[in-house]
């Protein structure tokens, strides 16, 4: 096998020779070029943060002691909000999110004016609710059933003596 490969090699070469004699035969030469040289990344010019696609917003930035001076205003407005509306009124005058009254509310030391509770509405739900409870509905289902939540059921049951066992408990 190495007598072989020695012959393919020297044919090979014998080839690449004469390849070579020709080209050179043909009047063209040899163009030596440069290397390639590998140029590496520049330093980063921001290491703190990349530039924003909108660009400068043009307003001063705020000091802590301005944004203080806003934020005591405004826990101080949502007080005043909070001693004569509910949180769901107090979210619709202001617009503001139901976690940003609470933050307020938490960072105030105040809360909203409870929600008015509708005795009928509840007795009425009740009624609703004990029919599904007899008919063997779990507790989600009849949630579902009724259109309340979970937190409105449990509310019913400690308000009202209202008893809608849980599965792994036994109805009476």
């Amino acid at each position: 096998m190495s007598n072989n490969f020695i012959l393919i090699c020297s044919e090979r070469q014998a080839e690449l020779e004469a390849a070579k004699a020709a080209f050179f035969m043909s009047g063209n030469k040899v163009q030596v070029l440069e290397p390639f040289k590998l140029k590496p990344r520049g330093p980063r010019k921001d290491l703190g943060r990349l530039p924003s696609k909108r660009g400068t917003r043009g307003k001063l930035k705020r000091t802590s002691d301005s944004h203080f001076i806003r934020r005591i205003t405004y826990i101080a407005t949502i007080r005043e909000l909070a001693k004569t509306m509910t949180i769901d009124q107090a979210m619709a005058a202001t617009g503001k999110s139901e976690s940003a009254m609470r933050r307020a509310s938490h960072e105030g030391g105040f809360t909203f004016k409870s929600k008015v509770v509708d005795r009928e509405r509840d007795l009425k739900l009740i009624e609703r609710l004990t029919a599904l409870r007899d008919a063997g509905v779990s507790r989600i289902a009849a949630c579902r059933k009724v259109g309340i939540s979970d937190t409105l059921l449990n509310r019913l049951v400690l308000d009202y003596d209202f008893n809608f066992p849980k599965r792994w408990e036994k109805r009476v």
